[in-house]
């Protein structure tokens, strides 16, 4: 199969740090990338464990967020204005939330 050339965007000094790596590991960078992407194939993932750094999922940690700043924003109707009540459908309604 023929080769086909890609662009990666990454941060200028990682990339020198990583082709120096690899180079001393007598690779290409594009090298790398592809024994990547094969070992990748083959473990059909990411060959190394890919988590979050608990056990809560991205969309816990996003309702308990919005709870806490429902429950702040309650108790501080200052900043809310006089006689409005803050509640997560107020959010959607004003989309806020989403």
């Amino acid at each position: 199969m023929p080769a086909q050339s890609n662009d990666i965007r990454m941060d200028a000094d990682i990339k020198d740090r990583v082709a120096m790596l690899y180079a001393s590991l007598g690779l290409t960078l594009s090298d790398a990338v592809n024994v990547f992407l094969r070992v990748s194939l083959d473990a059909n993932g990411f060959p190394f464990p890919v988590k979050l750094s608990d056990s809560e999922s991205v969309l816990e940690k996003r309702a308990k967020a919005t709870q806490k700043f429902i429950a702040f924003a309650n108790a501080n109707p200052v900043s809310l204005g006089k006689g409005y009540t803050f509640s997560r459908e107020a959010c959607y309604d004003r989309k806020v939330l989403r």
